[in-house]
């Protein structure tokens, strides 16, 4: 991660990308446990905390529920995270959006990026800075 004043931006990239990347981590994961989820037979409540041991089967029921209620937690909060990066985005000029996208959904370096958008590694960094001033609102 970069230092300096850039920082929090520089932070905030990284957060936008492991957003991206831990949503289809969660996503393979939410879809794995409801595939579980489908494999029970309905519980029957009358039995439930009837006998003093509880039964396995309802123990397991109870695992993959709370499974599958803290990945969709963790979901939304992904989700805002990438909506406001996918908002903030929108409100840029075409190259700044372009550039912010080079940063946040490949691993292009700076020398990379310019040749991408054919323009000198200063204008990019010109770009950056603009977007990195409209940024201060957000982070």
């Amino acid at each position: 991660m970069k230092t300096g004043l850039n920082a929090p931006f520089y932070k905030w990239i990284d957060d936008v990308k492991k957003a991206i990347r831990h949503k289809r981590e969660l996503e393979e994961k939410l879809e794995y446990y409801q595939s579980r989820l489908t494999g029970y037979q309905a519980v029957v409540y009358d039995s439930i905390g009837s006998s003093s041991s509880r039964n396995n089967v309802e123990d397991n029921l109870l695992f993959i529920i709370g499974k599958i209620d803290s990945i969709e937690f963790k979901m939304e909060e992904v989700a805002f995270a990438i909506n406001r990066y996918l908002l903030f985005k929108e409100k840029l000029m075409e190259k700044e959006q372009l550039l912010l996208e080079l940063l946040v959904e490949t691993n292009m370096s700076i020398t990379d990026i310019s040749f991408r958008m054919i323009i000198s590694k200063s204008r990019v960094y010109d770009i950056l800075n603009s977007i990195i001033r409209k940024t201060i609102g957000i982070m």
